[in-house]
């Protein structure tokens, strides 16, 4: 089986879907096996150099990172960073809408195609190179 190392990125306050996504990726039908990765305490209060490498090197060992798009989630600084850090890396981005949230996205993904959340189209999308 096919290890797809990936890295979750969220606005904070929407961390259960996180989790939903950790159990939609983590499905034993899936035709790969999604090894995921994000913060699971707010990294925030460790000052912006601390919570910034972090994240950096957690990026840096992932095969893609799945931006969950919620209502917020064009603000929130720490995603921006991740998906900018994802970008500089050549770190395949899949933005993936939080169901029945309708906010815009952040700048530096606004081209992408925004999927919904369906366990075929994300799996098809991360076995794609």
């Amino acid at each position: 089986m096919i290890k797809i190392q990936v890295f979750l990125s969220y606005k904070w306050e929407d961390r259960s879907y996180a989790d939903g996504m950790d159990g939609l990726l983590k499905n034993p039908n899936n035709r790969y096996r999604h090894l995921t990765d994000r913060e699971r305490q707010d990294l925030r209060n460790k000052g912006e150099n601390a919570w910034k490498k972090y994240l950096r090197d957690k990026i840096r060992d992932c095969d893609a990172l799945i931006c969950l798009i919620g209502k917020d989630t064009y603000n929130a600084t720490g995603v921006i960073y991740e998906l900018s850090v994802a970008t500089s890396l050549g770190i395949k981005i899949i933005p993936v809408r939080i169901p029945n949230m309708h906010g815009n996205t952040p700048n530096i993904i606004n081209k992408l195609k925004i999927l919904n959340w369906n366990a075929k189209e994300i799996n098809d999308e991360l076995s794609k190179k």
